[in-house]
């Protein structure tokens, strides 16, 4: 298992004082089959008068906490230290239409878990379009972990990563028609694209390494929150696959928190009381952790 070191930071500078604000936060990482967090600490500036800490639908732990310091500069700093490990190989011989089946009538938690993921959701919608797409790749008597993983190296082909071409309420239908995104928009579109068919797609919220392994290129979505797909497969679980970066996912990408879109796992989101005109800034560093 590979080891890293993991540091995000988000600030805020508001043009006039915050009286109070409340916030929810999605940094807090989960326990996962092929991860293992060794340590983690979150800073908040100020410091809140109150928090508090569940687990929401999805197993995702969400902390909620309350401002009540005037302040003009806000921020949360998430550090922690996390062994990561690569996705078990998968043979699953599952047709995308046995895969469908099992959705729709359900034999176990697992697939129960899995439908709610089966649908579209706030940020991921469906039309003809996107299921025309999706056919090429989507035969209904091909297995599954195979057409999953040609899908995603279509997308990674057929469209551009280009930051700031987009913004958070971009849906899957106009990233089809504009063919250029960031990592949300290819995350959302390759949810859109399954469930069109019927099957259930993960949107994986996370992180990236941020030094690729020598003589290799750099992936993308390193230096920010990255988000990717997990596909689920009946009888053996989901395959994580990154379609930004047209890859498998591996020991490179690490967990923070999973849901049906962006608006499940969103990193920090909030309301205030003043503040006026702002700038926000965020940052993420990983590195292997030496030590």
């Amino acid at each position: 298992m590979a080891r890293y070191k993991v540091m995000h930071e988000t600030s805020y500078s508001y043009s006039i004082p915050v009286l109070m604000s409340q916030h929810q936060c999605h940094l807090l990482p989960r326990p996962c089959d092929r991860q293992n967090w060794i340590s983690h600490e979150m800073q908040i500036s100020p410091q809140p008068v109150h928090s508090e800490e569940r687990t929401d639908l999805f197993g995702n732990t969400v902390l909620s906490f309350c401002l009540e310091t005037e302040h003009r500069d806000f921020s949360v700093i998430a550090n922690g230290i996390v062994e990561v490990g690569n996705q078990q190989p998968t043979d699953c011989p599952t047709t995308c239409a046995q895969a469908v089946l099992r959705l729709k009538q359900p034999t176990c938690d697992d697939d129960w878990e899995a439908s709610f993921h089966a649908y579209a959701s706030e940020r991921v919608n469906i039309d003809s379009a996107i299921t025309d797409y999706a056919s090429q790749s989507l035969s209904p008597d091909r297995p599954l972990a195979e057409a999953a993983q040609e899908l995603m190296t279509r997308i990674f082909n057929d469209f551009t990563y280009a930051p700031a071409t987009t913004t958070i309420n971009t849906m899957p239908t106009e990233l089809l028609r504009e063919r250029h995104g960031v990592c949300q928009d290819f995350a959302h579109f390759y949810c859109a694209c399954l469930r069109s068919h019927g099957l259930a797609s993960r949107y994986v919220s996370g992180y990236l390494l941020t030094h690729s392994p020598e003589g290799q290129p750099k992936l993308i979505g390193v230096d920010a929150t990255h988000a990717w797909n997990s596909v689920y497969l009946p009888d053996f679980g989901w395959l994580e696959l990154d379609p930004t970066n047209g890859i498998v996912v591996g020991d490179g990408h690490i967990v923070v928190a999973w849901g049906r879109d962006f608006s499940d796992v969103s990193p920090l989101k909030g309301v205030i009381t003043g503040g006026g005109p702002h700038t926000v800034k965020v940052g993420v560093h990983v590195e292997p952790d030496l030590s």
